[in-house]
Protein backbone atom coordinates (compact mmCIF):
# COMPACT_ATOMS: atom_id res chain seq x y z
CA UNK A 1 0.00 0.00 0.00
CA UNK A 2 1.52 3.68 -0.84
CA UNK A 3 1.64 5.88 1.85
CA UNK A 4 0.41 8.72 -0.85
CA UNK A 5 -2.67 7.96 -2.33
CA UNK A 6 -3.71 4.75 -0.90
CA UNK A 7 -7.36 5.44 -1.67
CA UNK A 8 -7.33 6.36 -4.88
CA UNK A 9 -8.98 2.99 -6.20
CA UNK A 10 -11.62 3.50 -3.85
CA UNK A 11 -12.34 6.86 -5.02
CA UNK A 12 -11.75 5.78 -8.28
CA UNK A 13 -14.62 3.16 -8.00
CA UNK A 14 -16.54 5.42 -6.73
CA UNK A 15 -16.22 7.50 -9.61
CA UNK A 16 -17.20 4.90 -11.54
CA UNK A 17 -20.21 3.64 -10.10
CA UNK A 18 -21.21 7.14 -9.66
CA UNK A 19 -20.66 7.24 -13.82
CA UNK A 20 -22.54 4.36 -14.16
CA UNK A 21 -26.26 5.62 -11.90
CA UNK A 22 -26.03 8.58 -14.39
CA UNK A 23 -25.88 6.36 -17.53
CA UNK A 24 -28.96 4.38 -16.15
CA UNK A 25 -30.68 7.54 -15.44
CA UNK A 26 -30.17 9.01 -19.02
CA UNK A 27 -31.62 5.73 -20.34
CA UNK A 28 -34.25 5.78 -18.24
CA UNK A 29 -35.05 9.41 -19.16
CA UNK A 30 -34.13 8.75 -23.17
CA UNK A 31 -36.79 5.62 -22.47
CA UNK A 32 -39.71 8.00 -20.91
CA UNK A 33 -39.28 10.59 -23.62
CA UNK A 34 -39.56 8.30 -26.57
CA UNK A 35 -42.66 6.45 -25.18
CA UNK A 36 -44.20 10.50 -24.74
CA UNK A 37 -43.48 10.60 -27.95
CA UNK A 38 -45.24 7.25 -29.21
CA UNK A 39 -48.18 7.94 -26.63
CA UNK A 40 -48.57 11.74 -28.84
CA UNK A 41 -48.22 10.23 -32.42
CA UNK A 42 -50.88 7.58 -31.61
CA UNK A 43 -52.55 9.85 -30.32
CA UNK A 44 -52.73 12.08 -33.63
CA UNK A 45 -52.97 9.43 -35.97
CA UNK A 46 -56.08 8.38 -33.92
CA UNK A 47 -57.32 12.01 -34.01
CA UNK A 48 -56.38 11.57 -37.69
CA UNK A 49 -58.02 8.72 -38.67
CA UNK A 50 -61.44 9.69 -36.90
CA UNK A 51 -61.19 13.49 -38.37
CA UNK A 52 -61.77 14.71 -35.13
CA UNK A 53 -60.42 18.29 -35.66
CA UNK A 54 -61.47 20.74 -38.77
CA UNK A 55 -58.56 21.44 -40.95
CA UNK A 56 -55.96 19.19 -38.94
CA UNK A 57 -55.60 16.76 -42.35
CA UNK A 58 -54.82 19.80 -44.42
CA UNK A 59 -52.52 21.40 -41.73
CA UNK A 60 -50.62 18.71 -41.54
CA UNK A 61 -50.54 17.63 -45.13
CA UNK A 62 -49.30 20.72 -45.68
CA UNK A 63 -47.04 21.00 -43.12
CA UNK A 64 -45.17 17.88 -42.59
CA UNK A 65 -43.56 17.63 -46.16
CA UNK A 66 -41.56 21.43 -45.27
CA UNK A 67 -40.56 19.77 -41.27
CA UNK A 68 -39.25 16.87 -42.81
CA UNK A 69 -35.44 17.13 -43.89
CA UNK A 70 -34.24 13.75 -44.35
CA UNK A 71 -34.86 11.92 -47.75
CA UNK A 72 -35.32 8.61 -45.54
CA UNK A 73 -37.95 10.38 -43.25
CA UNK A 74 -39.71 11.95 -46.52
CA UNK A 75 -40.00 8.90 -47.92
CA UNK A 76 -41.24 6.84 -44.55
CA UNK A 77 -44.23 9.29 -44.76
CA UNK A 78 -44.54 9.93 -48.14
CA UNK A 79 -47.57 7.26 -48.00
CA UNK A 80 -48.84 9.11 -44.89
CA UNK A 81 -49.05 12.77 -46.20
CA UNK A 82 -50.68 11.28 -49.86
CA UNK A 83 -53.68 10.05 -47.69
CA UNK A 84 -54.05 12.90 -46.00
CA UNK A 85 -53.97 14.64 -49.81
CA UNK A 86 -50.70 16.51 -49.64
CA UNK A 87 -47.60 15.57 -51.76
CA UNK A 88 -44.60 14.81 -51.08
CA UNK A 89 -42.63 17.03 -53.01
CA UNK A 90 -38.53 15.50 -54.31
CA UNK A 91 -36.21 17.35 -51.99
CA UNK A 92 -32.87 17.42 -53.67
CA UNK A 93 -30.27 20.16 -54.57
CA UNK A 94 -31.58 20.53 -57.72
CA UNK A 95 -35.49 21.08 -57.12
CA UNK A 96 -33.90 23.17 -53.86
CA UNK A 97 -32.07 25.57 -56.44
CA UNK A 98 -35.03 25.85 -58.68
CA UNK A 99 -37.26 26.94 -55.93
CA UNK A 100 -34.68 29.68 -55.10
CA UNK A 101 -34.50 30.42 -58.66
CA UNK A 102 -38.20 31.38 -59.01
CA UNK A 103 -38.42 33.16 -55.32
Amino acid sequence: MSLLGGNDLKEQQKINDLELKINREKQKLDKKLTRQKILLGAFLIDTLEKDQVHGLKGYIAKKLPEYLTRETDRELLKGLVENLGGTMAAENNEDKANIERNI
